[in-house]
């Protein structure tokens, strides 16, 4: 199914898209081999040595294209993402003719200056690299976000990180399910995050796996305060008429409101309140309030439909994450 936005664009555009989403995976004739050029960058990211990351990236990107047979591309790894209203840039791919195209990455969160995740960096490597694969290899005119892109940028994670260590499925396999599969998601999350916390003291809880990884106490504020923030998205769906719809900043928000002070035991329960009050709220939805819409600022348009894939994906990340935080793993 096309994303929301594929209305939105001309025939010509939208038959461009039509052929990106058919594709869904891209094979690496060598992956095995790339292996400890990916573990050379995640080592490089733990240094927090920004130039060691830009060796380590350098290389990883170059056995990349040279594997896929497509031309080379310039690689920068800056310090702090840029941040505006709309959010944090996480990588960009530029291509101006006569010049080498070029990816840059940054490895530092906005607010805070923390290293990235490996696995964010990594997913967001290979999305910037396929936005070259599109042009260069698939011969694309356009690089569309379409579900195929996302199927080919996990494509390549798979085969290069095989291990199991990305068990979450992406926004695009939760957006395949019924409404009522999603919903029942939801419905999971309290639970399994209360078994995830179970046994575990105040130290452990509050204890960040490197340093710079959240702990799994703001882990838990983390999803008490945007389950708040996704009901004041329905709110605004019903009342107004595709409206802005504000991003956040959860670094920020995890200083300000000083998660690690909190008690988690009290935000998993405000969590489950909130999480059984947007559940009742959603359920009470006619089939036409389910395509109601809002413009978010760095998403696009996105629909009661689209927020509910998101609200499954974002359980399912960082469930995934506040267990790695609590056996001491980024």
């Amino acid at each position: 199914m096309p994303f929301a936005y594929y209305t939105k664009l001309s025939r010509a555009a939208q038959a461009v898209y039509r052929k990106s989403d058919v594709i869904t995976e891209i094979r690496l004739p060598i992956a095995a081999e790339l292996r400890p050029r990916v573990e050379a960058v995640e080592l490089a990211l733990l240094s927090e040595d920004r130039a060691a990351t830009q060796r380590a990236t350098e290389r990883l990107i170059l056995g990349l294209t040279e594997a896929l047979r497509v031309p080379p591309v310039r690689v920068e790894v800056l310090a702090a993402r840029p941040h505006a209203g709309w959010g944090e840039l996480h990588g960009l791919y530029t291509a101006t003719p006569g010049r080498r195209p070029k990816i840059q990455l940054w490895m530092r969160t906005a607010r805070q200056k923390r290293v990235v995740a490996f696995r964010t960096y990594l997913r967001t490597l290979l999305h910037e690299v396929g936005h070259h694969v599109d042009y260069t290899l698939l011969r694309l005119p356009e690089s569309y976000h379409t579900e195929g892109f996302y199927k080919r940028e996990s494509s390549l994670f798979h085969q290069l990180v095989p291990d199991g260590r990305d068990p979450v499925l992406s926004v695009e396999d939760y957006a395949r399910q019924s409404i009522t599969e999603r919903l029942k998601r939801l419905e999971r999350t309290a639970d399994a995050l209360a078994d995830a916390v179970r046994g575990h003291d105040e130290a452990a809880l509050a204890r960040r796996p490197d340093g710079n990884s959240w702990a799994a106490k703001e882990i838990l504020c983390h999803l008490r305060d945007t389950e708040e923030l996704f009901m004041n998205r329905f709110e605004q769906l019903l009342a107004m008429e595709e409206p802005l719809l504000l991003g956040l900043d959860a670094d920020r928000w995890a200083d300000e409101r000083q998660y690690l002070s909190n008690d988690a035991i009290q935000a998993g329960a405000a969590f489950r309140k909130r999480r059984q009050e947007s559940l009742d709220f959603l359920r009470k939805l006619s089939p036409d309030q389910w395509k109601r819409a809002g413009i978010h600022v760095t998403r696009g348009r996105m629909t009661f439909d689209d927020l509910l894939t998101l609200m499954a994906w974002h359980d399912d990340n960082h469930l995934d994450q506040l267990k790695r935080a609590l056996n001491g793993r980024i």
